[in-house]
């Protein structure tokens, strides 16, 4: 045990001796626990403090005296240390940490011993139960506190002050296409944004794009790729920005001097974009959280997160339904957005069910395991396109439905989509083109021209 742990366990027992049963010490009491101590008569002592707090309603040394018996030597020598208790919100939040180190390092410790001695078929499990441990560990936060609205308005208004700055907007995350941007008004720093379709309709290549928009800002991304592996993506950034075929590129015998000299130009474009891959397979929640993290560690900021695809996220192998085990990856990812304020753009399977019906336009409900992704999800857009359904169509647009918007609008915004890229368009006229041939949908028109 290092002599700070001694110090700051002291203190904080000091602070609540001298300082009695404030509103302060009564919050801390609530989740500053015994076994946070590394010193054993300092967290006896605490024991008896909190015991003493709860039943009687105060903290008072005369009183412990009489159950401390011949320790109460020690009660004594704690406040003799002690110079007064203006600190002990301080000090509280320095015996958590430290409580955290060491319990991570046990935990650490732990798994090492486990993993010596285990068979092939259990490192992983072994591995993936000691990940979640820490992340537990780690993402632990001091205990809410109710606050008085009325003491919130001060900074409330503070607050709109800088939303009134021409500069807060640009903290909103945008799509680069203005149908879309339209409708969702931007997207938060704690949001989740679900893309859903079926397959075919695009959704990596949406996000792809919208990646592209925040790189082309000087925007920073990591793009974790479940499905494609590094180069599968490259190809495709390059594709888009080198204007050429991605099918050029996956076979060069085909490209003549000017597609190679387009291929040059993407590349210069694409070498110094923050954009970051990881394109391993069946990672967890907890792989993916712990991997953002430390990146913002090594790196510094991030302006988005993109999963490709929540289907392919390693949910856990404990029992229950799949529903119950997205919603505990979900929440993983909701707590990292709002902790550390980086949106993520979550991509997602649609059901079979829409495949059915006359109007293929997607619902909420069409989603995989929907109950959960609804709940946790700022904004749901799902894609159609016709020519998925209807290869002989000319119908060029793809229509985004915003079929969820917590702080913005629901409605339909429309994409040129060609040669495997999305572009913006003309939203009238676009609308018009979608619904001369097709069901009219319900419930999703178009914010501005339906």
């Amino acid at each position: 045990m290092s002599n700070l742990t001694y110090q700051v366990e002291m203190s904080f027992v000091g602070c609540l001796l001298t300082g009695g049963l404030t509103a302060k010490a009564r919050e801390l009491m609530t989740w500053i626990e015994p076994e946070m101590f590394a010193t054993h008569r300092l967290g006896a002592m605490y024991t008896r403090i909190r015991k003493q707090a709860r039943c009687d309603n105060l903290i008072d040394m005369v009183l412990l005296e009489a159950s401390y018996g011949e320790h109460f030597a020690d009660m004594v020598e704690v406040v003799k240390n002690t110079t007064g208790a203006a600190n002990i919100d301080g000090y509280a939040a320095k015996l958590h940490a430290l409580w955290v180190n060491r319990s991570a390092q046990k935990t650490l410790l732990s798994v090492a011993n486990k993993l010596t001695s285990a068979r092939d078929d259990e490192l992983e499990g072994i591995t993936q139960a000691g990940l979640a441990e820490l992340q537990r560990l780690l993402s632990q936060r001091q205990s809410a506190k109710p606050v008085l609205v009325g003491d919130l308005l001060e900074s409330y208004v503070k607050v709109v002050q800088e939303r009134s700055k021409t500069d807060f907007d640009e903290r909103l995350l945008r799509t680069g296409l203005a149908g879309v941007d339209d409708i969702l008004g931007g997207i938060s720093p704690t949001d989740i944004t679900v893309i859903a379709g079926r397959p075919g309709m695009g959704k990596t290549e949406f996000a792809l794009t919208v990646s592209r928009h925040i790189l082309n800002r000087g925007g920073s991304v990591l793009f974790f790729s479940l499905e494609m592996d590094n180069f599968q993506l490259i190809d495709r950034l390059l594709s888009a920005m080198g204007g050429l075929g991605v099918k050029k590129l996956r076979n060069p015998l085909t490209m003549g001097d000017e597609d190679f000299a387009r291929m040059g130009e993407g590349i210069s474009e694409i070498q110094n974009k923050k954009l970051y891959l990881v394109d391993r397979g069946g990672l967890s929640a907890t792989e993916m959280t712990t991997i953002a993290e430390n990146h913002l560690s090594n790196v510094g900021a991030l302006n988005a997160i993109v999963i490709d695809y929540l289907g392919l996220i390693d949910h856990g192998s404990d029992k229950g339904n799949l529903t119950q085990q997205i919603g505990l990856s979900l929440a993983q990812l909701k707590t990292f957005c709002k902790n550390f304020q980086v949106p993520i753009i979550l991509l997602s399977q649609l059901n079979r069910d829409v495949d059915g019906r006359i109007d293929k336009r997607p619902r909420n409900s069409d989603l995989r395991d929907s109950g959960n992704i609804e709940q946790d999800a700022s904004q749901i857009l799902m894609l159609y396109r016709e020519r998925a359904y209807k290869p002989e169509s000319d119908n060029p647009y793809t229509e985004v439905l915003v079929t969820k918007s917590r702080f913005g609008e629901l409605g339909t915004a429309y994409m040129r989509f060609e040669k495997g890229h999305f572009a913006d368009c003309d939203q009238a006229a676009a609308y018009q083109r979608c619904q001369e041939q097709s069901p009219s949908p319900t419930g999703n028109k178009s914010k501005r021209y339906g």
